[in-house]
């Protein structure tokens, strides 16, 4: 864990209500791994609203920093969506536990929900880098004005499939429809899933797993205050007792949680 000054390189409208920044800071993102997060000040330094980081999980990575994907819900990421490029940001990271990948896995879905896709880019990059390994991804969102990431994951050579609520692009279903159905269609195919969303969208996608016996690993979504365990503010109930959302996750083998 580092604390660290990022300088603001981009910062750009995506989707209504949606940002996406581009940040500078090295020595973080080269210690950072899909699926961990950061935390951000959100205010200047004489500021004592919002008085609590911000997290978000690292949405692209490279050697000299990193992408985060945000939806603005509040002072914090309004004040984070208008910034400017050259503006300093202060960063704690990388916090948290990322995904893992067994030795020898070629098979994968990712399964998104809303902003939940914005920790899973990262991951899908790195599991196209893998040797013949064949890769899907379902997004799904309320609307198409909500969808984020599917071009992207398309450009990378992922085959996308698009859920949305409202039936304005994609099927009208939910994620885990399109996962159920794709299981089915493909027999035989026993993929390693990975997937952040929702909390009903992972009940769900829990239940798929154990019915098929499918490894399946999720990054939860969690009120987050201190990112370090010290709070104890984002304990969830598993087979092996509370864990902590910010120490021992934020990813998690999905039958191990207690919903």
């Amino acid at each position: 864990m580092i604390q660290s000054a990022g300088k603001v390189i981009s910062n750009k409208k995506v989707k209504p209500g949606y940002f996406l920044m581009g940040i500078r800071c090295p020595s973080i993102a080269k210690k950072a791994k899909p699926g961990q997060f950061l935390t951000i000040r959100c205010g200047s330094d004489s500021a004592t609203t919002p008085l609590l980081r911000r997290p978000f999980g690292f949405h692209r990575i490279s050697a000299s920093g990193f992408e985060i994907l945000c939806e603005i819900v509040g002072k914090g990421t309004r004040f984070l969506s208008g910034l400017k490029p050259g503006d300093k940001v202060d960063i704690l990271g990388p916090l948290g536990n990322g995904f893992s990948v067994r030795k020898g896995d070629k098979n994968f879905i990712i399964v998104a929900g809303g902003i939940g896709v914005a920790p899973l880019a990262s991951l899908a990059e790195s599991l196209t880098r893998i040797k013949k390994a064949e890769v899907y991804a379902i997004i799904g969102a309320r609307t198409k004005n909500a969808l984020l990431c599917a071009d992207h994951f398309n450009d990378i050579g992922i085959k996308t499939m698009i859920a949305t609520d409202d039936g304005s692009y994609g099927k009208r279903c939910f994620a885990t429809d399109i996962l159920n159905e794709f299981l089915k269609i493909k027999r035989g195919f026993r993929p390693t899933i990975f997937a952040c969303g929702p909390e009903p969208m992972l009940k769900a996608i829990t239940h798929i797993a154990e019915k098929r016996g499918l490894e399946c690993y999720a990054s939860l979504e969690e009120n987050i205050a201190c990112g370090v365990g010290a709070c104890l503010g984002c304990a969830i109930r598993t087979r092996s007792g509370y864990k902590l959302v910010c120490k021992d996750g934020p990813v998690f083998d999905i039958k191990e949680i207690i919903w």
